[in-house]
């Protein structure tokens, strides 16, 4: 808990008071996630914080393996304990069932992706696997986010914007496969590092 001298003219006369802040307040300011990928790698951090009533998205990473160019990058769910909880990925197996465990986007209105809560901005990743970039939300603020998770994905986020061609996940037209995987995550692909966020 801390205290604040708080002065506040009135007039002629300045009244000096103390605001509390306790824990709780601070947790509402901020909060961070550890990116690990599945074999347990630590490659960086995501950190929101509160910055002129906006969720300022601070994200780095560093040797992120095997990873250029734009990577999907959302917030998810991670509220279904069937699925097991947090971040779990065993690297053995096919990279399509890594991190499963963390559901969906974060998406409590109900919308189609790109207008979930956790939608996020692509990420660039530099040729030697680093990140350093920060961005603004809005959807989203550091205490509805303890517990949820952070996800980077293997491809690029299409943003609903459906590629054309031959494969099951593009447009050929009118694709199930395609429109599915666009409505739910934008046909980033599979789930290549996860972080829990945790208030701070």
């Amino acid at each position: 808990m801390r205290k604040l001298m708080v002065g506040i003219a009135t007039g002629a006369a300045f009244v000096v008071g103390v605001v509390t802040m306790t824990a709780a307040d601070a947790h509402d300011r901020s909060a961070r996630a550890t990116l690990s990928t599945a074999d347990g790698v630590k490659i960086g951090t995501v950190s929101f914080k509160t910055e002129d009533s906006h969720t300022e998205v601070r994200v780095r990473l560093s040797g992120a393996p095997g990873l250029d160019a734009f990577h999907g990058f959302h917030i998810h769910a991670n509220d279904v304990p069937a699925n097991g909880e947090g971040c779990l990925a065993d690297p053995a197996a096919a990279s399509s069932t890594w991190f499963v465990s963390a559901d969906g986007h974060y998406n409590p209105t109900m919308l189609t992706h790109s207008h979930h809560v956790g939608d996020m901005p692509v990420l660039y990743v530099n040729a030697d696997g680093t990140v350093e970039t920060r961005f603004h939300i809005d959807r989203i603020a550091p205490r509805d986010l303890n517990r949820r998770v952070v996800i980077l994905h293997a491809g690029a986020d299409n943003f609903a914007n459906i590629p054309t061609g031959d494969a099951s996940m593009q447009y050929t037209p009118n694709s199930v496969d395609a429109t599915t995987a666009t409505s739910k995550t934008g046909n980033a692909g599979d789930r290549v590092a996860c972080g829990v966020i945790s208030s701070r």
